[in-house]
């Protein structure tokens, strides 16, 4: 399956939004493809965004920060039973060896095209795989898909994500030496 056809399976790029970028970088010892969609082809630091990672032709990572989402939040059983069908569509097979941990209530934001912070509220649901990895659906209202992410690794001597984080514009300038190390729980950059 091609990249597009797999990235258009869990999110709905937006009319108007482009390819702003497309580049390859490390993901867990591993060369991933990054592609950044925004509004009208503009390349805009953590302003409304669609990040999607891939490691060949497997959808590792997207970041759906398009758009506040409106209406209401899943009840838990809803929202573990979207994040499970998310998981499905995107990779079958790896899917399979997942197994559930918890719902979180937490937050997200994103700078809008006004340049004011919009921030939201969403639920970040966890799971493990049997290969030692964490994996997360995070959904805001009426089911809009927020982040999805598979085999993201954890360094437990730090107490801190261990996995790059390139769907996280401020991760990517502390990486830079452009903004300030992101706190813990986020991998040192």
């Amino acid at each position: 399956m091609e990249r597009k056809e797999l990235l258009n399976k869990v999110v709905t790029i937006p009319e108007g939004y482009q390819l702003v970028e497309e580049k390859t970088e490390r993901r867990n010892k591993q060369d991933v493809t990054i592609w950044r969609f925004q509004k009208d082809g503009e390349f805009k630091l953590n302003g409304p965004r669609i990040i999607a990672i891939f490691v060949k032709d497997t959808l590792v990572s997207v970041k759906n920060l398009t758009s506040v989402p409106s209406g209401k939040l899943a009840s838990s059983e809803r929202a573990e039973a979207v994040a499970k069908d998310i998981f499905s569509k995107s990779n079958r097979s790896y899917a399979r060896g997942l197994s559930f941990i918890r719902i979180e209530h937490q937050q997200r934001e994103f700078v809008d095209e006004s340049g004011r912070t919009s921030q939201f509220p969403v639920l970040w649901i966890k799971f493990g795989h049997s290969n030692g990895s964490y994996n997360w659906v995070t959904l805001g209202a009426d089911n809009q898909l927020i982040e999805m992410e598979i085999d993201s690794r954890w360094d437990y001597f730090r107490g801190r994500r261990k996995t790059e984080m390139w769907d996280n514009d401020d991760w990517v300038l502390a990486r830079e030496g452009k903004g300030p190390q992101l706190a813990s729980p986020n991998a040192l950059a």
